[in-house]
C-alpha cells in the first residue's frame, strides 16, 4: 500500500503541473481555491456513490443467480473514475497550500 500511494503522490504532481499549464499556478483567493476544491470533491463523491449503486444492482443480481459482470465492470470504471477525481483533489489541495503558504 505504501508504494501505491507513493505512485499516488506522484500522479497529484503530475496532475498539478498539467493544472498549472492549463490555468493560473496560484489560485487568486482563498475563496477560488475553497470552490475548485469543493467541485473535485463533489465529483469524487459522485463517483463512488455510483460505485456503491452499481454494488447494490451486483449484489441484486448474484440474489437472483444471475452473474453480475456488467456490473461489476461498472465497479471498476467507477472506481477508476473515483482514483482519478482523487488524484485532482490531491493536487488542487497542493496548489491550495502553494497560493497561500507563508
Amino acid at each position: 500500500m505504501e508504494e501505491l500511494k507513493l505512485e499516488v503522490e506522484m500522479l497529484a504532481v503530475t496532475e498539478l503541473e498539467r493544472a498549472n499549464e492549463k490555468f493560473d499556478s496560484k489560485f487568486h483567493s482563498t475563496h477560488e481555491g475553497y470552490a475548485i476544491l469543493k467541485e473535485e470533491v463533489e465529483e469524487a463523491e459522485a463517483e463512488l456513490k455510483n460505485a456503491k449503486m452499481m454494488l447494490e444492482n451486483c449484489w441484486f443480481d448474484i440474489k437472483r443467480n444471475t452473474t453480475p459482470n456488467r456490473n461489476i465492470i461498472a465497479i471498476k470504471n467507477c472506481a477508476v473514475n473515483l482514483a482519478a477525481e482523487s488524484i485532482q483533489v490531491a493536487a488542487m489541495c497542493q496548489k491550495f497550500i502553494d497560493s497561500f503558504e507563508k
